[in-house]
């Protein structure tokens, strides 16, 4: 079969240095993130006869080959690839017969895939920062499972999958859908809507009083771990992580290297990403392992006991891009739900 191999190379770059995206990214600054991604995914292809149609260089090609594949080349980007670029380099795998299309990004790469392929069967290895839509497998582990099952197995069946994507100013829009392999380990889209209920605000005014008595307190992004910053200092960023002395707003907006430059054994408190239950992979790639280790294990958790009941599957998900790490932090864990109210949950890697 003809598969369409398309790497965005600057995905995920902008979230260890505290960015909502990768756009205007140098190539430098990806520093290998989404090439690992890529490599990861193409070992659900080994031995099946795939015949890969992919972009030239970092795009794809210098991945697959290094992999031991011998990739057709279907678009040689000018410079660094854009948005641009992996819309033509989608469009010529179409017109060179791919048969479905794999590609590696966040929810801007899906946006761009789906401007060129809005009717093929797609599969995202997820490698962005963000990544709301429910066109990604969980994991670069679980894409290459599927990718395998489906050249291996009998037909796969797809379904149409959300292509979604959050605005500069923090709104979640639907730009479309694109049909998706029906196989189990793809996440589900980001769920919109805000917890607003008496007993998460209970829950936050919990957490509060222990923030203010710790030293060193590190909190992620989203909505509910915004309501927390509010009630600390009266502002902090909805979509990144923010460090807090005694309850102070020391550092807004944390980049990956200032957190390492932070004493070690912070607390941490975060969020759950409501509709896929993603606690560390999906908008805080800030977080990464050299963080996890300096940081008390394991994190405050806050989320509504209607946004856990909703989950796809009832545990929390994380993928740190260490596959050993996302393994020993596997276990069971406290979500606060309310004030002295709290849901026993699991954490699985993804």
């Amino acid at each position: 079969m003809r598969l369409g191999f398309v790497v965005n190379p600057l995905a995920g770059a902008g979230g260890p240095l505290a960015l909502k995206g990768s756009d205007g990214l140098g190539l430098n600054a990806a520093a290998g993130w989404a090439a690992a991604r890529a490599a990861l995914a193409l070992k659900g292809l080994v031995g099946t006869g795939a015949h890969l149609l992919m972009g030239a260089g970092a795009m794809g090609a210098d991945i697959a080959i290094a992999a031991g594949f011998a990739p057709t080349v279907v678009h040689k980007p000018q410079g660094p690839s854009t948005g641009a670029d992996t819309t033509a380099c989608v469009a010529a795998c179409l017109a060179a017969g791919a048969k479905l299309i794999i590609f590696v990004g966040g929810d801007g790469t899906a946006r761009d895939v789906l401007a060129a392929a809005p009717d093929v069967p797609v599969l995202g290895v997820p490698a962005g920062v963000k990544m709301h839509s429910s066109v990604f497998a969980t994991s670069p582990g679980a894409a290459a499972a599927m990718l395998r099952k489906a050249m291996c197995g009998p037909f796969v069946d797809t379904v149409d999958a959300e292509v979604i994507d959050r605005d500069a100013d923090g709104t979640i829009r639907l730009h479309g859908t694109l049909p998706v392999l029906a196989l189990p380990s793809r996440q589900a889209a980001k769920a919109a809507r805000a917890d607003a209920d008496v007993a998460l605000a209970g829950a936050i005014a919990e957490v509060a009083a222990m923030v203010r008595a710790a030293p060193q307190c590190l909190i992620g992004p989203g909505l509910t771990m915004h309501r927390l910053k509010m009630a600390q200092a009266g502002r902090g960023t909805v979509l990144g992580v923010d460090v807090f002395a005694h309850g102070e707003l020391l550092f807004e907006n944390a980049t990956q290297a200032q957190l390492l430059a932070l004493p070690g054994g912070a607390l941490l408190v975060l969020g759950v990403v409501g509709g896929q239950g993603f606690l560390l992979g999906r908008g805080n790639q800030q977080l990464g392992p050299d963080v996890l280790a300096r940081v008390q294990w394991p994190p405050i958790i806050i989320a509504s006991a209607a946004k856990l009941a909703a989950l796809p599957r009832p545990a929390l998900l994380v993928d740190t891009g260490d596959a050993a790490l996302d393994v020993r932090l596997a276990g069971f864990v406290q979500v606060r739900t309310g004030p002295r109210q709290a849901m026993m949950m699991r954490i699985d890697a993804a």
